[in-house]
């Protein structure tokens, strides 16, 4: 209930928003390992971008039973979002839980008012919320998405990834995916929420102790040197990837690029995305 169980001031929820294959699993884990986090039964709850993304409307569950209690709790949280808020503001009562939270790369898709309505909803609660975006080279995520699916088909083969990489290229020229649209996520933060309470950086920096410090300073927990060495749900090659193909993701992204190094300077993207800067002018 509103205005009931008030936390102190450095309870935080973190809205992880994207970007997907961008190292949010990884970063999950990392957190969840510490004594001081819980995330509750899901990294991923799939509630705001269910209940106002039409694109995802499938996360919507349709027939939600207690028998599978994952789907029908988040059922509930969707009915009744208030019964979100509570659960989180509940996680965090034990006095050694400094953070929780729900990284749903989707949720990079949510307008400005949406993230502000979030954010009210714990403000009321008593808990600060602190939002984290990172971004990955676009032509690097696209093809470690792409090959994600293959894997999850049991066909990440050399005879089946360049076909399905020519394909999946093409297809983006006609449809794009919110997930990706770093441009219009940034501005949607921006306009949402202030800027102390957002933390953007880059999948390329975040295996580093220096970034990782930096995120736990934002979020107000002790910093934790991580496992830099292990990674959570990696996509690896099989085969090189085609010029041609890198050439027409190159191309598409470029505009995208354009629009990340003139909102984020400081990030300094030319540094880091090595593919993407390579064959946007191929």
């Amino acid at each position: 209930m509103k205005g009931q169980n008030v936390l102190a001031s450095d309870a935080t929820f973190l809205l992880g928003v994207g970007a997907q294959k961008a190292g949010t699993s990884w970063l999950h884990d990392q957190l969840q390992r510490r004594n001081d986090v819980d995330f509750g039964f899901l990294k991923e709850y799939h509630v705001f971008d269910a209940l106002e993304l039409e694109r995802f409307a499938c996360f919507r569950p349709k027939h939600p039973t207690p028998l599978k209690w994952r789907t029908w709790r988040r059922a509930r949280f969707i009915e009744r979002p208030e019964r979100y808020f509570d659960y989180f503001a509940s996680l965090l009562k034990p006095s050694h839980i400094r953070l929780t939270g729900d990284i749903t790369p989707s949720y990079a898709g949510l307008s400005a008012q949406s993230f502000q309505r979030i954010k009210n909803a714990f403000t009321e609660r008593g808990v600060q919320m602190r939002t984290v975006f990172i971004m990955r080279d676009p032509v690097e995520r696209f093809l470690s998405q792409q090959r994600m699916q293959l894997r999850k088909r049991g066909r990440l083969k050399p005879e089946h990834e360049i076909e399905h990489l020519s394909k999946a290229s093409l297809k983006l020229l006609k449809s794009e995916s919110p997930r990706s649209d770093y441009p219009a996520t940034l501005d949607a933060l921006r306009k949402g929420l202030a800027a102390s309470d957002v933390f953007i950086s880059l999948y390329e920096t975040l295996f580093t102790a220096a970034d990782h410090c930096a995120l736990c300073r934002c979020l107000g927990i002790p910093e934790q040197i991580p496992e830099l060495s292990h990674r959570v749900n990696a996509s690896q090659a099989t085969t090189a990837v085609p010029a041609e193909i890198l050439q027409r993701l190159g191309q598409h992204f470029s505009p995208l690029v354009t629009a990340v190094q003139e909102r984020c300077p400081q990030l300094q993207v030319e540094q880091h995305w090595a593919t993407a800067m390579t064959w946007r002018d191929a």
